[in-house]
Order: structure tokens, then sequence, then C-alpha cells
């Protein structure tokens, strides 16, 4: 049987919604667990995302291998391009295109290598690359990849095929960062 102190401490910690409580039956004992933020708790409304996925690696600023249900899969950015810089023709690599796969290696190392998917209209393109908008925590916030890249100057806005549901908007982003 409780206590009124133990009722008024029960409620109180019950109120607090900012902590997770343990409770140790054998001396009736609360102790106050701080949670962390998570990326959980930034999720953009309105948008559906799959994962969170570990990412395997960064090939260059607008393509990541990423383990999709266990399986080693390429994923290409929608709507963006950056330069190249791992291209087998040497003559087509760019210091700008070192440096926007850096600037995301840099990102990804930050986000734990761990991004989230959304899908448009055509999910894969002609090199059967997974095509999706990328999301990472970014200082305790999701965010689009996509938009960093185009926020920062490393990328262009481009449409693939019917997936165009950001390209005004990136658009505009890279209009701004120019």
């Amino acid at each position: 049987m409780l206590t009124k102190n133990h009722r008024i401490i029960k409620l109180f910690l019950a109120s607090v919604s900012a902590f997770s409580i343990a409770f140790c039956a054998a001396g009736c004992e609360y102790i106050l667990i701080e949670n962390e933020p998570s990326a959980a708790d930034s999720m953009p409304e309105g948008v559906e995302l799959e994962g969170p996925y570990e990412v395997d690696r960064v090939v260059d600023g607008d393509t990541l291998i990423v383990y999709i249900d266990g399986v080693r899969t390429r994923v290409r950015l929608i709507g963006i391009n950056t330069p190249e810089s791992v291209a087998p023709e040497e003559e087509r690599n760019t210091e700008e295109g070192a440096l926007a796969s850096d600037y995301v290696k840099t990102l990804m190392d930050e986000a734990d290598y761990e991004v989230w998917l959304e899908y448009d209209n055509e999910r894969y393109d002609q090199y059967d690359r997974t095509l999706a908008y990328v999301y990472i925590d970014y200082d305790g916030e999701v965010v689009m990849l996509e938009r960093l890249l185009l926020e920062e100057g490393y990328a262009e806005a481009v449409i693939f095929g019917t997936n165009g549901r950001y390209y005004d908007e990136f658009c505009e982003l890279e209009s701004d960062a120019s």
C-alpha cells in the first residue's frame, strides 16, 4: 500500500514528460533518468519516411550506399546533382565534387551514419539505383540532405523523370546560395 507521500511522488513523476522513470519494487525507490532528445522527436510533419537505415559509405556528394532491410543498396539523392568526384574518367572529377563529397561525409559522421528515406513517383533510375530524398539527424533535428547541399552551394537542382516534388523549392535554395 502506498503512503500519501508515495502517491504524491508518483503523481509528480508521472507528470514530468521529459524524464523516464525507473521503479525498484524492492525498495520503492524512484530514479529519474533524463532522456536524450532523439531525431524521432523532430520528424517532419506530413512526410512519409522509411528508416532509419545504416549508411555503409558515401560514394560522392549525391550517392550513398545504404543498408535497406539488410541489403546493401545504392541510393541516389533525388532532385540534386553535385559535381563529379569518383568518375572513372579522371578528367571529369573536380575539386568542387571532392568538397561536396567531403561535406556529405562530415554530415554522415555527425548523424552517426543513419538516414531516413522519402520516395517520390519513380523509385529507381536507369542504372537501377534507388531514388530517394535523404533525411539525417542534423543538430537534433531531422532535415533533408538535399536541402543542406543546396543551401551550402554544393549542388544544383535537377529533375529526375517525374520526381519533382521539391523542384521549385530546390531551385529557390540553389538561387539563394549563389
